[in-house]
């Protein structure tokens, strides 16, 4: 499989423009025009995602300003060959002054594999692009199923957490060796 990384265009069914492409899924930085594909994650999970248009457009042009600054942030996630929209992912700075990876799979993907070809893809890209040590992944103790993914990519369990209330676990993947 080809992969290419930075400054590659990729033609598909929709004509989308990537970032990156890697394990069949074409990585997008999110422009203004993206609100549906956002809007599309709010009916997937209200709870997480704001299905007011105003609301997703600042989000956008919040993402967007992030990773101009930091170069890195949230990407959508295409599937290349059909050219249909999978999800969101990205990085994100935590109050611990870690990175965070993170991934969220629209309802009718789950169970297929696209979220570990996400997190695969987007350590592979961070271990190029981000000055870091480590990239960590979160999630609550209850979603069995994302430790899995965190697991099956190679990253390893580093502690129990508890956020805002909620029993989370923590997994790293270390991007290069720790600098004295």
């Amino acid at each position: 499989m080809s992969q290419s990384w930075i400054g590659k265009t990729a033609i598909n069914t929709i004509k989308q423009s990537y970032l990156f492409e890697a394990n069949n899924l074409g990585f997008k930085t999110i422009a203004e025009s993206d609100v549906d594909y956002l809007l599309m994650l709010a009916s997937a999970d209200p709870k997480a995602w704001s299905s007011n248009c105003d609301e997703v457009k600042e989000k956008i042009k919040n993402d967007k300003k992030y990773y101009s600054e930091k170069g890195y942030g949230a990407f959508l996630v295409f599937e290349l060959n059909s050219g249909e929209f999978i999800g969101r992912a990205g990085f994100g700075d935590i109050e611990s002054g870690e990175i965070e990876v993170g991934y969220v799979v629209l309802e009718k993907y789950r169970g297929k594999g696209y979220a570990t070809m996400m997190l695969k893809s987007l350590l592979l890209w961070a271990q190029h692009n981000i000055k870091k040590d480590k990239i960590i992944a979160i999630t609550k103790t209850c979603h069995v199923a994302s430790y899995r993914v965190m697991q099956k990519t190679g990253m390893v369990f580093s502690r129990k957490d508890t956020i805002d209330g909620v029993d989370c676990v923590v997994y790293e993947h270390q991007l290069r060796q720790a600098t004295e």
